[in-house]
């Protein structure tokens, strides 16, 4: 499966509680400050994607559905009431109603005594399958936990009870209804910093002798006064008033130096710490009855994030596991300062997909405000974002009748472990990411070694490029290529002019060093280098877009070298949008200077090297590309609107060509044949390539992700209106024909069963079949009566 983050969409946006801004500030840095919102997320029935249960600062409860982005229960306190943490959502099923119980740990409120602030839970039960007068009527319940609460967890494996922890490590089991269960009371001193609940039977790594079999497993990362620890307990589904202690392992890291952990229901963890570095361990029991905490990869630095060098910004990022060692990270760039999402396997270290998004406009009134970022991870392959802002002085010069908070949903597809597979070829991909001088990745690996032919022909290539003789690079290489085919092809017994096994086998690393050589890149761009090479790699399918530093089309582009750059888009899989994008948007200067009569001699590029922009466009709208980083790759490359016009004003002309074109709803006599086994079939059609014409769905689907990337821009534009009219204008036609003959299909199927049916049975060796009696018989025919359709017989529609 291949990795990808989709497209974050908004989920709901809340305003900026200034009481809860005012508190902070009252409270000081020694007591973690609460969000301005939270959410959680439950499984609903009536909804594919969950219900979201948002929970607001000075505002109220929210659950949202995630499906349809509509709220389906809301619970509103007003400014006066502030949460502790997140409210959860719990369904039951009551007969046939579906209930939901909702409750939340109030901070403050007015109808608390002050005693009772940070201690009490209200909880609201309402049956949405009920009548709306019916759920106006539900009250809320409250009850007061002998501690503090810093959080509610629930799980699935434990469906009746409730657990609340606090600050100090004290939990308390109740039901649905808050009836107090048992209450444990931490035996040490210690700080909760986050808290994991996972079902027992999704643990991989508790000790199978100790662990129950059901139940909940409660993974805590505390401070003691001496150093950090992980505490794991458990929950008994058969006796679910007690909690076990199943372990409790040292973590090498201080508290102050923490600021983001993940962990997996397989025990792999993650911290990341301010100077950027990552760290990984593995939790696992090795005997069954105790469990260690070991390092699992070899720690790494991140860079080019805002986190690293800004001493006073602690909350701009957040991390969240996927499974296996999978994990998601969100933060702030440097430069430019937006929101990435990076999609890392961190078996092997590589980044795996990438997604940006710019920062709201109402994150960004002060200059002193920072912003807070949470994920919250789902059932399903999406993640819910929340974006809050915060101010390093407790929210005195935070502009609170602007800012407001979002939640957003981000879609990804990850796979379900991780496999060197997936890593291969992506240690480039994440290297923008990555501190070159601190990644252990280029220290433990040795550079590959090759046969001394090989190592010899590397060097001769080597001398006569240092030497600015490319030429002499290439009699070098395809002299060996031919003695290698000659070998090749004797060695197997084939004749020298076999098409079998014709050339010589090229690893990886050989091709890598290939490039490597024949590129230069340390040296200036104008610096002669080997096409004729590079080619024959591009032609054989042997070369990669990771293998190149800084991407293939980069290093091409500034060769000027835009034939071999039209071949690699033909035969290189792996070319990122990004590269993709860059190269077009210098076709389409180019080609608004020509347009314009303006073009500049000083280019580095002549006019004829470079491709006509409806050809390179055509290559680009035919390359398989990810919808999502496509947009954010056109919105980096484009930022003249009059460059997108140039684009959609092709876009358009190939929309109106297939429009114009004729598409033959029935075959004639000349498009059908015989089989072997004498049905009618269609006659296989040559495909038809068209080098300028691309095929209509690949086309409609770049016109889409170029709209939904520059289309707030466009409209603000208006030279854009007249080819956005044209557009509209030509597709709305289609659409309406296209729903026309969808009401075709329920005629016509039984008429593509029949004849599916009649090709399957001609091809059945009728012999080893019994002969059917005379009721199969009948019935058979009554059947084709009832269809109206022979065997052979060839029906017509007439439209």
């Amino acid at each position: 499966m291949e990795s990808s983050i989709g497209e974050p969409f908004l989920l709901s946006t809340y305003a900026t509680s200034q009481r809860l801004q005012k508190s902070a500030g009252r409270k000081g840095k020694k007591q973690k400050l609460s969000a301005n919102v939270f959410a959680t997320h439950e499984k609903a029935s009536g909804s594919s994607d969950g219900y979201a249960t948002v929970t607001a600062q000075a505002d109220g409860i929210h659950i949202l559905d995630i499906s349809t982005l509509h709220p389906v229960i809301s619970h509103t306190l007003g400014p006066s009431t502030t949460f502790s943490c997140p409210a959860i959502t719990i369904k039951t099923i009551q007969g046939a109603d579906n209930v939901y119980s909702t409750y939340a740990v109030i901070e403050s409120s007015s109808e608390l005594d002050a005693e009772e602030n940070g201690r009490t839970v209200w909880m609201w039960r309402e049956n949405t399958s009920g009548s709306l007068a019916d759920r106006a009527t539900q009250k809320k319940v409250s009850m007061v936990i002998p501690h503090l609460v810093a959080g509610l967890y629930h799980c699935e494996e434990l469906s009746s009870r409730i657990l609340a922890q606090s600050w100090d490590g004290d939990v308390t089991i109740t039901d649905l209804d808050l009836d107090i269960k048992h209450t444990r009371t931490s035996s040490k001193p210690r700080r909760v910093y986050q808290t994991f609940v996972y079902p027992r039977r999704s643990c991989s790594f508790v000790p199978p002798r100790t662990a129950p079999s059901r139940g909940a497993i409660v993974l805590t990362l505390a401070e003691s006064p001496q150093s950090m620890h992980i505490e794991i307990l458990a929950v008994d589904d058969d006796n679910d008033t007690q909690l076990i202690e199943l372990g409790d392992c040292p973590v090498p890291l201080k508290q102050a130096d923490i600021l983001s952990i993940s962990c997996s229901n397989a025990g792999f963890l993650t911290i990341i710490s301010r100077d950027g570095s990552w760290h990984t361990f593995q939790l696992e029991s090795r005997d069954g009855d105790s469990l260690i905490l070991s390092p699992a990869t070899e720690t790494f630095r991140l860079t080019g994030l805002s986190f690293i060098s800004n001493t006073k910004s602690t909350e701009d990022i957040s991390l969240l596991s996927l499974g296996s060692s999978h994990v998601l990270l969100t933060a702030v760039s440097k430069s430019p300062a937006e929101i990435v999402l990076l999609l890392w396997d961190l078996q092997y270290s590589v980044l795996l997909a990438y997604n940006t998004l710019p920062i709201p406009s109402s994150l960004t009134e002060s200059n002193d405000a920072t912003i807070k970022l949470t994920l919250v991870h789902t059932l399903n392959s999406q993640a819910i974002l929340l974006l809050s802002p915060t101010s390093p002085d407790g929210g005195r010069k935070l502009q609170t009748s602007t800012s407001r908070s979002s939640v957003l949903v981000v879609p990804f597809t990850v796979p379900a472990t991780s496999t060197i597979a997936n890593a291969m070829g992506r240690a480039s991909f994440g290297a923008k990411w990555i501190d070159q001088g601190t990644a252990s990745s280029s220290k433990s690996l040795s550079p590959p070694t090759h046969d001394p032919v090989r190592s010899k022909v590397l060097a001769t290539m080597t001398t006569a490029m240092q030497q600015n003789l490319p030429q002499a690079a290439n009699v070098a290489f395809f002299e060996w290529e031919k003695r290698e085919t000659v070998a090749a092809a004797r060695a197997s017994d084939l004749a020298v002019d076999s098409d079998i096994n014709s050339h010589p086998a090229l690893d990886y690393a050989f091709v890598k060093d290939l490039l490597t050589t024949i590129f230069q890149l340390s040296k200036p761009a104008n610096t002669p280098y080997s096409s004729e090479v590079l080619r024959y790699l591009l032609d054989r399918r042997l070369v990669s877009g990771t293998m190149v530093g800084g991407g293939l089309l980069a290093a091409l582009r500034l060769k000027g070298d835009w034939q071999s750059i039209e071949l690699a888009l033909k035969n290189v899989i792996d070319i990122t949008e990004t590269e993709l994008m860059q190269c077009l948007q210098l076709v389409v200067a180019r080609y608004r200077q020509n347009d314009s009569k303006e073009a500049d001699a000083m280019e580095i590029d002549s006019v004829s090297d470079l491709p006509t922009l409806p050809a390179f466009l055509a290559s680009c709208v035919t390359y398989p590309t990810s919808p999502a980083i496509l947009r954010s790759a056109l919105r980096h490359s484009f930022n003249d609107p009059a460059d997108i016009v140039a684009i959609l004003k092709v876009l358009n002309t190939w929309v109106n060509q297939w429009g114009k074109r004729d598409i033959r709803l029935l075959p004639s006599k000349k498009d059908v044949i015989k089989n072997e086994h004498g049905v009618l079939v269609l006659k296989a059609k040559e495909k038809e390539v068209h080098r300028d014409l691309p095929p209509l769905l690949k086309i409609l689907s770049f016109l889409q992700t170029l709209l939904d990337a520059s289309f707030l821009a466009l409209l603000q534009y208006p030279p854009s209106h007249t080819i956005l009219r044209s557009i509209f204008s030509q597709i709305e036609p289609e659409i309406s024909y296209l729903d026309q003959i969808e009401q075709l299909r329920g005629p016509l199927e039984p008429f593509v069963k029949a004849h599916t049916k009649a090709i399957r049975e001609a091809g059945e060796d009728k012999r080893k079949q019994p002969v059917a009696d005379w009721r199969q018989r009948r019935k058979q025919a009554h059947e084709q009566a009832g269809l109206s359709i022979g065997l052979y017989q060839l029906e017509e529609l007439v439209l």
